[in-house]
């Protein structure tokens, strides 16, 4: 096991996937933004297929301009650059399906994850991953940056919040983090292949794996506006629908939520 990943063998495990160029970094403030930062310098049709990761993330960022850091080597950071062509309409699918590969990957070490909407993977009911997805527009559809964040070995003093946990953890031991990787980056690269295609199909795998449906949730919204209800879907716009007690159907995008969280 090793805590730092083998780009080399990374790229040999995923030669026949999009992944065209995977880099390994010891340490770097945040892989979205090392990765947007050589889309605006090279051209997004260069970074298309580049993947990012380190396990040193000192500034990584979350959704509505969240900060995340994690000591180092207690955690996975990946950054991979997607083709967006003329589908930038449909940008809002990819945090949720980074969401099932990620949770596919963890099945694999024999942990059962769920996904929480719109971009936490949790497994026993706590926060293991989150996901940020970002967007560089160009003249030839751009590219979108799908981030990766991965507690893998954090102790319980570590975690961030009492409601996180680790794969260390949840397992109770050291994670194989060349083999997690991998896991990742291959099962983002087949379940990318419905994207945007086949949205009916991802969205019934994403339902499968979202833990949100069927819960009673506080869905809060810029300006702290929030509704009250029922998860009842997720729809083939990955829109989250809650039910209200009135009986009345709201459908929320991510970039609509500020939280979503279980009532009380």
């Amino acid at each position: 096991m090793s805590p730092t990943p083998d780009a080399q063998d990374l790229a040999d495990r995923l030669s026949d996937t999009r992944w065209h160029s995977i880099e390994v970094v010891g340490s770097t403030a945040s892989t979205n933004a090392d990765l947007l930062a050589r889309a605006a310098a090279e051209g997004t049709s260069e970074v298309a297929g580049s993947v990012l990761i380190t396990t040193d993330q000192t500034g990584g960022r979350g959704r509505h301009g969240r900060t995340w850091t994690a000591p180092s080597g207690s955690s996975v950071a990946i950054s991979a650059a997607v083709a967006v062509g003329s589908h930038a309409d449909r940008l809002g699918w990819m945090s949720l399906l980074a969401g099932v590969a990620v949770a596919r990957a963890i099945d694999s070490m024999g942990v059962k994850a769920v996904l929480k909407w719109p971009n936490d993977v949790l497994v026993d009911g706590a926060k293991v991953c989150g996901i940020l997805s970002e967007y560089a527009p160009a003249a030839d559809g751009g590219i979108a940056i799908i981030g990766i964040g991965i507690n893998t070995d954090m102790t319980p003093d570590q975690l961030p919040v009492p409601t996180a946990t680790s794969l260390g953890i949840a397992t109770g031991a050291p994670v194989d983090v060349q083999t997690l990787t991998g896991d990742v980056l291959a099962q983002l690269d087949a379940v990318l292949y419905g994207w945007p295609d086949d949205l009916i199909a991802l969205a019934a795998a994403y339902r499968d794996r979202c833990d949100t449906i069927g819960r009673r949730v506080r869905l809060i919204a810029p300006g702290d506006q929030d509704v009250i209800g029922t998860a009842v879907d997720v729809d083939s716009d990955g829109r989250v629908i809650l039910e209200t007690a009135a009986g009345e159907r709201i459908g929320a995008t991510a970039g609509d939520v500020t939280h979503l969280r279980v009532a009380d």
